[in-house]
């Protein structure tokens, strides 16, 4: 399939991206002592920081160059922040699985959202941040954390919702990128429901592993079973 003709018969498009784009940290090597520690965390900050470009950033390249001047939201189950290096317009995604480049409060005494890159030179002092109210320990405000604040990513998912409305009775394309079933509420159940419900919306599900679609959109849909990276890699824009 080339999506670039797809696409281009479609009013909105909404790209939902999956794990098979999360960085895993593969190259980067932790010492014992930094193990389970926010050093660790922002060692592996500034490896993302740091990463030459990969498959994965060639990727979201020509997935930006697909979706140049189109009406596209874009939701990313990922929170390496890998996907703000494309072209892709950052008012246009939301990351609900937050970010490494920002903290929290590990007790959530506040909603408040901290910027990580102030704190580099407190972990550069072995010195672990500490909350400005309460005085617990700072993390990453990211889904892996024991109590996640969502603070940090709801104004774009009240854009998002906002978007979505707009979907109502318009041809709408759902390209579902890789996306799995470790967080289908997010993504996965949604795209299957926006698809049954709007009879001019469309599913492309590309998945390694689960590609199936349900029997009462199957006729609405196309299901690819791929590695989404490659399957992006191998369109011609």
């Amino acid at each position: 399939m080339k999506l670039q003709s797809v696409l281009a018969e479609t009013d909105l498009i909404l790209i939902g991206l999956g794990e098979a784009f999360q960085e895993t940290f593969s190259g980067l090597e932790i010492g014992k002592e930094l193990k389970d520690t926010i050093f660790e965390e922002f060692a592996r900050m500034q490896y993302l920081d740091n990463q030459r470009k990969g498959k994965i950033d060639h990727a979201y390249d020509i997935l930006a160059e697909l979706l140049k001047n189109k009406n596209y939201f874009l939701v990313t189950l990922c929170n390496d922040d890998r996907i703000y290096r494309a072209a892709l317009d950052r008012e246009r995604i939301v990351a609900p699985c937050g970010s490494y480049h920002t903290l929290q409060c590990e007790e959530v005494c506040t909603e408040e959202i901290y910027q990580a890159e102030i704190y580099l030179p407190e972990i550069k002092r072995k010195e672990e941040p500490c909350c400005p109210h309460c005085g617990k320990k700072l993390v990453m405000n990211h889904i892996g954390v024991s109590k996640y604040s969502e603070e940090g990513y709801l104004a774009q998912w009240n854009s998002y919702t906002n978007w979505l409305q707009s979907s109502l009775n318009k041809r709408i394309i759902v390209l579902e990128l890789g996306v799995g079933v470790k967080y289908p509420s997010v993504f996965r159940w949604p795209a299957e429901r926006i698809v049954f419900l709007n009879q001019k919306a469309k599913l492309i599900r590309v998945n390694a592993d689960l590609p199936y679609l349900p029997e009462e959109i199957r006729d609405k849909g196309y299901s690819i079973q791929e590695d989404p990276v490659i399957f992006l890699l191998n369109q011609i824009v």
